[in-house]
């Protein structure tokens, strides 16, 4: 006998239940049945300089795979000198001390963000703020490489979407057993690259085998 039930192969085995749940897909995707799928989790929000700085900078913020939900605080902890940067203590939203970064240099890390002086030097203390916002929640294909939170995986897609020019409302199975050869991977990623982050959501990935 055959365990798969499902013509396509997606949905095999019958050791655990399929559990299914709304999603709506992010505008711009264009995904088939099984498409795996993440989630926007979060969002950059402002960026910004504290209004009582003395020194006059900028601040460019951006997305690391890892940031929190929150406020990230920036403080001079050091100004410049001959042939150095003013120094800043990085604070993510959870309280803890990151490594420190340094002005008109990228930095990489939970955040990505560069500080850049201008007109009136940083003093100790100026301040700036990198705000993580929660994301749409939105489902869209999972990549490895996102920093969105859709590297995080939330289900697999029941139907096909087309979100190509507004946002559609459709259902993901988030738990069960499914076919590896079905599910569809972003790019050149494949089921070694998922298999322990899905099963561990609840979502099994199997061969299909026929007895």
């Amino acid at each position: 006998m055959s365990e798969t039930y499902t013509p396509d192969n997606l949905i095999v085995g019958l050791q655990r239940d399929i559990v299914n749940r709304p999603v709506k897909i992010k505008i711009g995707e264009d995904l088939c049945r099984g498409a795996l799928l993440g989630r926007v989790l979060r969002a950059l929000g402002d960026a910004e300089a504290d209004a009582g700085n003395i020194g006059e900078g900028t601040i460019d913020g951006a997305l690391g795979a890892l940031a929190k939900l929150g406020t990230y605080t920036i403080t001079c902890t050091a100004v410049a000198g001959p042939g150095s940067f003013a120094q800043f203590s990085v604070l993510n939203p959870e309280g803890h001390r990151l490594d420190d970064a340094e002005a008109d240099t990228l930095y990489e890390g939970e955040i990505d963000f560069l500080l850049e002086e201008y007109g009136t030097a940083f003093a100790v203390g100026d301040l700036f703020t990198v705000a993580v916002d929660e994301g749409s929640l939105q489902g869209l294909q999972a990549t490895l490489d996102a920093v969105d939170g859709s590297a995080e995986p939330f289900g697999v897609l029941a139907e096909d979407a087309d979100a190509s020019l507004a946002t559609v409302l459709t259902t993901a199975y988030i738990s069960g057993e499914f076919g590896e050869e079905a599910v569809g991977y972003d790019g050149a990623e494949d089921v070694d690259d998922w298999r322990e982050t899905c099963a561990a959501v609840g979502i099994y990935l199997r061969p299909t085998v026929s007895v």
